[in-house]
C-alpha cells in the first residue's frame, strides 16, 4: 500500500472514472489511454513512468464508477511495502512494481521505463518490509 508521508506542494485530489475493478486505499493507478469512459486502471509490473498517475484514496467495489485519487507529483514522499527485505544499500535505486500496492526491490537498480519508484530509505523494522521514496512520474514529450 502506498501512503503519502510528506508533501512540499499542495496535494491535489480528483475523482476519476473507473470500470469493473475493485480498488483498495493506497493502490497505485495508471492512466488508461484508450478512447473509452475510463480514466485510470490498476498499475502493474509493466506500468511505465509515463503512465503513473495517482494513488487511490478510498476503497471501492468492482461495481463503482469513480474513485478519489491523490495525483502523484515529484515533491511527494511515500511509504510502500516491498517484496524483499529492504536495505539501506538500495537507497537511490529505481524499482519496478510487484503489483498495484507493492514494490519489487531486487537489490539492483532498474534502468527500464517500468522503474516507477525511487527508494530513499527504510522505515520501521526490517521485517515489516516498508521502504520510503518517490513515485517517478515522467511526462511524455514528443518533438
Amino acid at each position: 500500500m502506498f501512503k503519502l508521508i510528506k508533501e512540499s506542494n499542495e496535494t491535489v485530489y480528483k475523482k476519476v472514472r473507473i470500470d469493473s475493478q475493485a480498488y483498495t486505499l493506497g493502490d497505485l493507478v495508471m492512466l488508461d489511454r484508450t478512447a473509452d469512459a475510463i480514466d485510470v486502471v490498476p498499475a502493474t509490473a509493466a506500468t511505465t513512468s509515463t503512465n503513473v498517475f495517482a494513488v487511490a484514496m478510498e476503497t471501492v467495489a468492482s461495481n463503482a464508477t469513480e474513485i478519489l485519487v491523490c495525483i502523484v507529483d515529484a515533491s511527494q514522499e511515500w511509504t510502500v511495502g516491498a517484496s524483499n527485505t529492504p536495505t539501506l544499500a538500495d537507497n537511490y535505486q529505481k524499482m519496478l512494481l510487484a503489483n498495484k500496492s507493492e514494490v519489487n526491490n531486487t537489490h539492483s537498480n532498474n534502468t527500464t521505463d517500468e522503474a516507477v519508484f525511487l527508494q530513499t530509505g527504510v522505515i520501521g523494522a526490517v521485517a515489516d518490509k516498508v521502504i520510503v521514496g518517490n513515485i517517478l512520474r515522467v511526462a511524455t514529450v514528443t518533438a
